[in-house]
């Protein structure tokens, strides 16, 4: 049995997708009670993070969770500072409840990052999280990951919203961190396919496609595939807060995740040398590539 957390989010619904095609049994926690499901494979239990005795009853029988539960953007005006604490508790409870139903492994997926900066407030709470569950005690594989490309994630869809709103579009302190991304489909397919592989116990694994580009990069090459002309300037500063309060209101993306994801611009986003390839047998797809299939998938979406 596998407990899926963060089943209707952007992650969690294509985990949930791809597993459902293998014949597992899948329990999903969700906040809100919900209809079965017409596939007689998955389930749904109604529990919080943040409530133990919840995630105590949603393990039983489970051997594997998968963990996509991030508490940024979920906090009331005046405490968004606060998800670092709720994702602290969230994972403490989670490995508590893991530990009394003797659930064998946790997989997850969290930010990449550079463990010689300073990081920022985001990446810092990703960081903390992942080192609870590697000290755990409790089998895990952890994949590490910077700017995924498809619609509905986060960072793509405020890259999406600068590109086609700014004719002309303003370049910060954060032009030239590197960052290597990787499409959405690679990354399900890591998250569902470790889960027959032994080689991916007790391991964490940076992911991304073979090209390091910098930020100004990524949104010139997006902005070439769409075939729109735009026009940078450079403007010394980071600008956050102004940066972070237009893009708020113009992309679908949380006002406060736009922060704090504004903020962590400071950061490169780089893999270590791993050793994926030769254990997954496959090669994430090209940077244009992945740019290419989603412009095709949103279009189709848009029809």
């Amino acid at each position: 049995m596998i407990l899926l957390t963060g089943a209707t989010g952007f992650i969690g619904s294509r985990v949930l997708q791809a597993l459902s095609l293998k014949n597992l049994q899948i329990r999903c926690l969700v906040r809100k009670p919900r209809i079965s499901s017409d596939d007689p494979n998955i389930t749904y239990i109604k529990g919080d993070v943040l409530d133990r005795d919840s995630l105590v009853a949603a393990t039983k029988g489970v051997d594997t969770v998968y963990y996509f539960i991030h508490m940024m953007g979920n906090q009331p005006k005046g405490e968004q500072k606060r998800f670092d604490i709720l994702d602290r508790a969230a994972i403490e409870n989670m490995v508590e409840a893991c530990k009394i139903n003797d659930v064998k492994r946790i997989i997850h997926l969290t930010g990449m990052r550079n463990p010689n900066e300073k990081l920022s407030h985001h990446l810092q709470s990703r960081k903390e999280v992942e080192d609870i569950i590697k000290n755990s005690g409790i089998d895990h594989t952890i994949f590490r990951a910077s700017v995924i490309i498809g619609r509905g994630g986060a960072a793509f869809d405020i890259l999406d919203t600068v590109v086609k709103k700014f004719p002309i579009i303003p370049v910060f302190d954060w032009e030239d961190t590197h960052v290597q991304p990787i499409f959405i489909d690679d990354v399900i397919k890591y998250l569902v396919e470790c889960l027959g592989k032994k080689e991916t116990v007790n391991r964490c694994f940076d992911i991304g496609c073979s090209q390091v580009l910098t930020y100004k990069e990524l949104i010139q090459l997006y902005a070439k595939e769409l075939g729109l002309k735009r026009i940078f300037i450079r403007i010394p500063g980071s600008w956050h807060r102004i940066s972070s309060m237009v893009l708020g209101k113009l992309s679908p993306v949380d006002p406060n995740v736009v922060y704090w994801l504004i903020e962590s611009l400071q950061n490169n986003m780089v893999c270590e040398p791993n050793n994926l390839n030769k254990i997954f047998g496959f090669e994430p797809v090209p940077f244009k590539e992945s740019l290419r299939r989603s412009i095709i998938r949103n279009n189709a979406l848009n029809e």
